[in-house]
Protein backbone atom coordinates (compact mmCIF):
# COMPACT_ATOMS: atom_id res chain seq x y z
CA UNK A 1 0.00 0.00 0.00
CA UNK A 2 0.98 3.47 -1.08
CA UNK A 3 1.31 6.04 1.77
CA UNK A 4 -1.57 7.85 2.69
CA UNK A 5 -2.95 10.72 4.61
CA UNK A 6 -6.44 9.71 4.29
CA UNK A 7 -8.02 6.12 5.87
CA UNK A 8 -8.49 3.75 3.03
CA UNK A 9 -12.05 2.68 1.47
CA UNK A 10 -11.31 -0.97 2.20
CA UNK A 11 -13.03 -1.94 5.23
CA UNK A 12 -11.56 -5.84 4.95
CA UNK A 13 -8.09 -6.84 3.88
CA UNK A 14 -7.64 -10.82 3.26
CA UNK A 15 -4.13 -12.03 2.54
CA UNK A 16 -2.73 -8.80 1.66
CA UNK A 17 0.82 -7.40 2.68
CA UNK A 18 0.59 -3.90 4.18
CA UNK A 19 3.26 -1.13 4.46
CA UNK A 20 4.82 2.23 4.66
CA UNK A 21 1.54 4.06 5.49
CA UNK A 22 0.97 7.15 7.63
CA UNK A 23 -1.57 8.50 8.71
CA UNK A 24 -2.91 11.23 10.26
CA UNK A 25 -6.78 11.52 12.27
CA UNK A 26 -7.74 8.33 10.27
CA UNK A 27 -10.72 6.33 11.19
CA UNK A 28 -9.87 2.24 10.94
CA UNK A 29 -13.32 1.95 13.26
CA UNK A 30 -14.57 -1.84 12.35
CA UNK A 31 -12.04 -2.56 9.98
CA UNK A 32 -10.59 -5.99 10.08
CA UNK A 33 -7.62 -8.07 8.43
CA UNK A 34 -7.68 -11.29 8.15
CA UNK A 35 -3.97 -13.69 7.02
CA UNK A 36 -2.30 -10.15 6.45
CA UNK A 37 0.95 -9.13 7.25
CA UNK A 38 1.18 -5.09 8.19
CA UNK A 39 4.49 -3.41 8.45
CA UNK A 40 5.38 0.17 8.99
CA UNK A 41 2.08 1.78 10.26
CA UNK A 42 2.49 4.88 11.79
CA UNK A 43 -1.01 6.40 13.25
CA UNK A 44 -1.76 9.68 15.51
CA UNK A 45 -4.87 10.57 16.90
CA UNK A 46 -6.45 8.09 15.04
CA UNK A 47 -9.27 5.64 15.97
CA UNK A 48 -9.15 1.43 15.65
CA UNK A 49 -12.26 1.09 17.64
CA UNK A 50 -13.84 -2.57 17.30
CA UNK A 51 -11.13 -3.64 15.00
CA UNK A 52 -10.53 -7.04 14.00
CA UNK A 53 -7.31 -8.99 13.72
CA UNK A 54 -7.19 -12.53 12.77
CA UNK A 55 -4.32 -14.98 12.04
CA UNK A 56 -1.92 -11.68 11.28
CA UNK A 57 1.51 -10.39 12.33
CA UNK A 58 2.04 -6.82 12.74
CA UNK A 59 5.29 -5.25 12.76
CA UNK A 60 6.31 -1.53 13.52
CA UNK A 61 3.04 -0.31 13.93
CA UNK A 62 3.32 3.13 15.72
CA UNK A 63 0.33 4.64 17.83
CA UNK A 64 0.47 8.01 18.80
CA UNK A 65 -2.47 9.80 20.97
CA UNK A 66 -5.18 6.91 19.19
CA UNK A 67 -7.85 4.85 20.34
CA UNK A 68 -8.10 1.31 19.76
CA UNK A 69 -11.01 0.13 22.07
CA UNK A 70 -13.18 -2.89 21.91
CA UNK A 71 -10.57 -4.46 19.90
CA UNK A 72 -10.36 -8.12 18.97
CA UNK A 73 -6.90 -9.81 17.82
CA UNK A 74 -6.73 -13.71 17.34
CA UNK A 75 -3.58 -15.38 16.58
CA UNK A 76 -1.78 -12.57 15.87
CA UNK A 77 1.78 -11.63 15.83
CA UNK A 78 2.54 -8.33 17.19
CA UNK A 79 6.58 -6.85 17.03
CA UNK A 80 7.73 -3.56 17.96
CA UNK A 81 4.74 -1.90 18.47
CA UNK A 82 4.88 1.59 20.17
CA UNK A 83 2.25 3.39 22.24
CA UNK A 84 2.22 6.88 23.09
CA UNK A 85 -0.67 7.71 24.97
CA UNK A 86 -3.53 5.62 23.33
CA UNK A 87 -6.24 3.69 24.78
CA UNK A 88 -6.84 0.02 24.00
CA UNK A 89 -9.84 -0.18 26.42
CA UNK A 90 -12.45 -3.39 26.63
CA UNK A 91 -10.25 -5.45 24.00
CA UNK A 92 -9.72 -9.08 23.55
CA UNK A 93 -7.02 -10.91 23.01
CA UNK A 94 -6.49 -14.51 22.15
CA UNK A 95 -3.58 -16.34 21.25
CA UNK A 96 -1.08 -13.38 20.71
CA UNK A 97 2.49 -13.11 21.03
CA UNK A 98 3.62 -9.21 21.74
CA UNK A 99 7.23 -9.23 21.36
CA UNK A 100 9.09 -5.83 22.14
CA UNK A 101 6.42 -3.15 22.88
CA UNK A 102 7.75 0.16 23.87
CA UNK A 103 3.86 1.72 25.59
CA UNK A 104 3.92 4.99 27.61
CA UNK A 105 1.05 6.72 29.26
CA UNK A 106 -1.34 4.05 27.50
CA UNK A 107 -4.03 2.24 28.99
CA UNK A 108 -5.43 -1.45 28.45
CA UNK A 109 -8.42 -1.35 31.00
CA UNK A 110 -10.76 -4.19 31.07
CA UNK A 111 -9.36 -6.21 28.63
CA UNK A 112 -9.32 -9.49 28.57
CA UNK A 113 -6.22 -12.35 27.61
CA UNK A 114 -6.17 -15.76 27.11
CA UNK A 115 -2.58 -17.90 25.81
CA UNK A 116 -1.00 -14.80 25.01
CA UNK A 117 2.89 -14.11 25.43
CA UNK A 118 4.47 -10.49 26.58
CA UNK A 119 8.38 -10.68 25.93
CA UNK A 120 10.70 -8.21 26.11
CA UNK A 121 8.25 -5.05 26.46
CA UNK A 122 9.37 -1.83 27.83
CA UNK A 123 5.95 -0.17 29.58
CA UNK A 124 6.08 2.85 31.57
CA UNK A 125 3.19 4.36 33.20
CA UNK A 126 0.68 2.30 31.24
CA UNK A 127 -2.37 0.46 32.61
CA UNK A 128 -4.66 -2.50 32.98
CA UNK A 129 -7.13 -2.19 35.32
CA UNK A 130 -9.89 -4.83 35.60
CA UNK A 131 -7.94 -6.72 33.22
CA UNK A 132 -8.34 -10.82 32.87
CA UNK A 133 -5.34 -13.27 31.98
CA UNK A 134 -5.85 -16.90 31.47
CA UNK A 135 -2.72 -18.81 30.33
CA UNK A 136 -0.31 -15.98 29.75
CA UNK A 137 2.99 -16.01 30.12
CA UNK A 138 5.59 -12.43 30.75
CA UNK A 139 8.84 -13.22 29.60
CA UNK A 140 11.75 -10.83 30.29
CA UNK A 141 9.76 -7.56 30.62
CA UNK A 142 10.63 -4.54 32.42
CA UNK A 143 8.15 -2.39 33.29
CA UNK A 144 8.02 1.34 35.66
CA UNK A 145 4.66 2.14 37.07
CA UNK A 146 2.75 -0.19 35.50
CA UNK A 147 -0.64 -0.78 36.88
CA UNK A 148 -2.89 -3.83 37.29
CA UNK A 149 -5.24 -3.03 40.35
CA UNK A 150 -8.47 -5.42 40.26
CA UNK A 151 -6.64 -7.60 37.38
CA UNK A 152 -7.52 -11.37 37.33
CA UNK A 153 -4.77 -13.69 36.64
CA UNK A 154 -5.01 -17.41 36.18
CA UNK A 155 -2.56 -20.17 35.72
CA UNK A 156 -0.13 -17.56 34.34
CA UNK A 157 3.71 -16.66 34.83
CA UNK A 158 6.04 -13.99 35.10
CA UNK A 159 9.14 -15.20 34.15
CA UNK A 160 12.84 -12.62 34.19
CA UNK A 161 10.57 -10.06 34.39
CA UNK A 162 11.76 -6.70 35.88
CA UNK A 163 8.63 -4.76 37.93
CA UNK A 164 9.59 -1.39 38.89
CA UNK A 165 6.68 -0.19 40.87
CA UNK A 166 4.34 -2.61 39.45
CA UNK A 167 0.53 -1.96 41.12
CA UNK A 168 -1.22 -5.24 41.51
CA UNK A 169 -3.45 -3.39 44.77
CA UNK A 170 -6.31 -5.97 45.02
CA UNK A 171 -5.23 -7.93 42.12
CA UNK A 172 -6.16 -12.08 42.51
CA UNK A 173 -3.48 -14.70 41.39
CA UNK A 174 -4.71 -18.22 40.90
CA UNK A 175 -1.79 -20.79 40.25
CA UNK A 176 0.12 -18.31 38.93
CA UNK A 177 4.07 -18.11 39.31
CA UNK A 178 6.96 -15.28 39.76
CA UNK A 179 9.63 -17.11 38.61
CA UNK A 180 13.23 -15.02 38.92
CA UNK A 181 11.49 -11.68 38.68
CA UNK A 182 12.41 -8.80 40.48
CA UNK A 183 9.81 -6.60 42.45
CA UNK A 184 11.65 -3.29 43.50
CA UNK A 185 8.85 -0.80 45.08
CA UNK A 186 5.77 -2.83 43.54
CA UNK A 187 2.34 -3.23 44.95
CA UNK A 188 0.54 -6.07 46.38
CA UNK A 189 -1.74 -4.15 48.49
CA UNK A 190 -4.50 -6.33 49.72
CA UNK A 191 -4.24 -9.33 46.81
CA UNK A 192 -5.38 -12.48 46.91
CA UNK A 193 -3.14 -15.63 46.04
CA UNK A 194 -4.15 -19.08 45.62
CA UNK A 195 -1.46 -22.07 44.54
CA UNK A 196 0.90 -19.45 43.37
CA UNK A 197 4.72 -19.41 43.62
CA UNK A 198 7.55 -16.98 43.98
CA UNK A 199 10.66 -18.69 42.70
CA UNK A 200 13.71 -17.10 42.78
CA UNK A 201 11.98 -13.75 43.07
CA UNK A 202 12.43 -12.13 46.42
CA UNK A 203 8.92 -10.87 47.93
CA UNK A 204 10.99 -8.36 50.51
CA UNK A 205 11.88 -6.14 47.20
CA UNK A 206 8.24 -5.14 47.11
CA UNK A 207 7.21 -1.82 48.80
CA UNK A 208 3.67 -3.16 50.33
CA UNK A 209 2.04 -6.31 50.90
CA UNK A 210 -0.61 -4.90 53.44
CA UNK A 211 -3.82 -7.31 53.58
CA UNK A 212 -2.31 -9.50 51.45
CA UNK A 213 -4.23 -13.09 51.19
CA UNK A 214 -2.87 -16.54 50.43
CA UNK A 215 1.05 -16.04 50.65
Amino acid sequence: MADAIETPPDRVWIHQELGNWQTAGGDFSGRQIVDCTVRNLSVSDGLLNYFRALVSRLEHVSLDHSRCEQAYWSDCQVRHLAAQTSFFTGGCFLHCQWLETVAELSSFALTAWQDCHWQQSRLSEVGFIGSVWRGCRFTQENYNFVRFPRSLFIDTEFKDCFLRKAIFRRAVFIRCRFTHCRLPESVFENARFQETDFVGTDRAEAANWNGAQGL
